[in-house]
């Protein structure tokens, strides 16, 4: 006998994991920690699966209710709501209420963004920025739409999307000619934050 899975089999075994890949794939693309490979991800998605089977099969299989065709109702099962338990998921994740819930209960899980760097761009309101350099000089400008903060690992780069001139009096001021910046991590020393700068 082979022990070649068939192409049934392994049909099967994708419909089965198919709620996890979709759960933690849609979560994946809204948190600033790096996205583990694939193969690495296959006990966590079959974990998440065996959880929504146990959840959702039920509610799926009601004996009463509204009768759909057997590939509406496999779609729906393995692909539709396990998408809108995600975004549910990725709105729990960024409203920050999971560990004002564990504060409440004592409780200190590990935040689910790794670095202050993430935390402090992922919501970042407009403000005035100020950049000091391992060089010891200072670049000034705003945060505010057309910024970016990189959330590579290794490389904490900043795009400044408008550039402010910064007076000895410590006055600020608009360049004639709008421009912004490129600040490589390695350059980056502190990056101070101040009220103000919106659009």
């Amino acid at each position: 006998m082979s022990d070649i899975p068939s192409v049934k089999d392994l049909t099967d075994l994708a419909g089965l994991l198919a709620p996890g890949i979709a759960i933690l794939w849609v979560r994946g693309r809204f948190r600033d920690a790096v996205t583990p490979k694939f193969s690495e991800q296959l006990g966590s998605f079959a974990i998440i699966s065996l959880a929504y089977n146990a959840v959702a099969y039920p509610l799926f299989h009601a004996d009463q209710g509204i009768c759909l065709p057997e590939w509406l109702w496999q779609f729906l099962f393995r692909f539709v709501v396990p998408i809108v338990v995600a975004t549910m998921v990725v709105f729990f994740d960024r409203s920050e209420k999971f560990y004002k819930f564990t504060d409440w209960l004592g409780l200190r899980p590990v935040h689910h963004t790794p670095t202050a760097w993430d935390y402090t761009f992922r919501n970042r309101e407009p403000s005035y920025v100020l950049v000091h350099l391992t060089d010891g000089a200072t670049v000034a400008g705003t945060w505010h739409e057309g910024s970016f903060a990189s959330h590579k690992a290794d490389e904490r780069d900043l795009l400044l999307g408008d550039l402010r001139q910064l007076n000895e009096h410590g006055t600020w001021s608009e360049f004639d000619t709008p421009r912004s910046m490129l600040i490589c991590g390695g350059s980056i020393r502190m990056v101070e934050f101040i009220k103000g700068g919106s659009q």
